[in-house]
């Protein structure tokens, strides 16, 4: 059962650690990323920042939806957790259905990001891809941490 489909560049660190995988009772998180499935380093900082209790894998977006529709996952409370909106706009492209993406932290990378509200700001393609995710009709909500409000940003995407 997935949880949650999170958005967050720092995937595995102290909010999701310490307050979402509680809030769903995860078992399981999947990290989307191509770049990170090459990169050794980085994937034991943050196997050494998940949770003992807690499987931890990575995938390509194709391979995520590949796997979670053949129902591997069965039985397990899964969080997805990725950088960028592509990684998901591609489950969504490989055939995965996904209702709702939970936004959070996403680091500015250059000048021209554009700041959505407290620690989030976007690319121009991940703008097109939020929106193109929109019209997969995927519900777009920031939310920090569990006792944040949810901020539903469809109405932000389509006026951008």
């Amino acid at each position: 059962m997935i949880c949650d489909i999170r958005i967050d560049d720092r995937l595995i660190h102290g909010q999701v650690v310490g307050c979402w995988v509680p809030q769903y009772s995860i078992d399981k998180i999947v990290v989307i990323d191509d770049e990170l499935l090459t990169d050794k380093d980085r994937k034991v900082v943050l196997r050494f920042g998940c949770p003992e209790k807690v499987d931890l894998s990575f995938h390509s977006a194709g391979k995520t939806a590949e796997i979670l529709l053949k129902g591997k996952d069965e039985g397990h409370r899964v969080m997805l957790l990725a950088c960028k909106p592509k990684a998901i706009l591609d489950m969504v492209k490989a055939g995965y259905v996904v209702k709702k993406i939970t936004v959070g932290n996403m680091s500015p990378h250059n000048t021209t990001d554009i700041h959505i509200k407290g620690t989030t700001y976007i690319s121009r393609e991940d703008l097109s891809n939020f929106k193109e995710l929109l019209n997969y009709g995927v519900e777009i909500i920031m939310q920090f941490k569990p006792s944040d409000v949810p901020e539903n940003l469809k109405t932000y995407f389509e006026n951008s």
